[in-house]
């Protein structure tokens, strides 16, 4: 399970970058771990990556306002990630309302989730992270 980790003082440097993607390398490994296990027993692992996705998308927000501080360079970066948030947030609020006697139906809302999350995933490691390599300290 991923350990939250909070900003440190500006005398103690830390991976920002590094925290982030290791946190979106485990919800990965947990869905291909959804993936792998038998429709009727993937209750417990889909629980334990919607609550690290919402942890990690609430996590990000504080990094964003961070990032937001440093200047007009990381605008579009964070606006594109702040939009993908709020998708990935709308389809968890989706999955919270589905109906859990159609397996099928949730399982295809779910992957389209992670699906959503692994393209924001990439994004921001390929967009949004180079930016604070240096600004924050990483």
């Amino acid at each position: 399970m991923a350990k939250t980790r909070r900003f440190r003082t500006p005398s103690e440097r830390i991976d920002i970058r590094g925290m982030v993607k290791e946190n979106h390398r485990i919800i990965l490994e947990l869905f291909h771990l959804y993936l792998g296990t038998p429709a009727d027993s993937r209750e417990a692992v889909a629980q334990q990556i919607l609550d690290l996705l919402a942890s990690h998308l609430e996590e990000e927000t504080v990094l964003f306002q961070e990032i937001r501080k440093l200047g007009p360079h990381g605008q579009t970066p964070i606006e594109d990630a702040e939009v993908a948030h709020e998708e990935i947030k709308n389809k968890l609020r989706e999955l919270q309302e589905a109906e859990s006697d159609d397996d099928q139906s949730w399982d295809e809302l779910f992957e389209d989730m992670m699906e959503t999350a692994r393209l924001h995933f990439v994004n921001e490691e390929q967009d949004l992270l180079p930016l604070i390599d240096d600004s924050l300290g990483s």
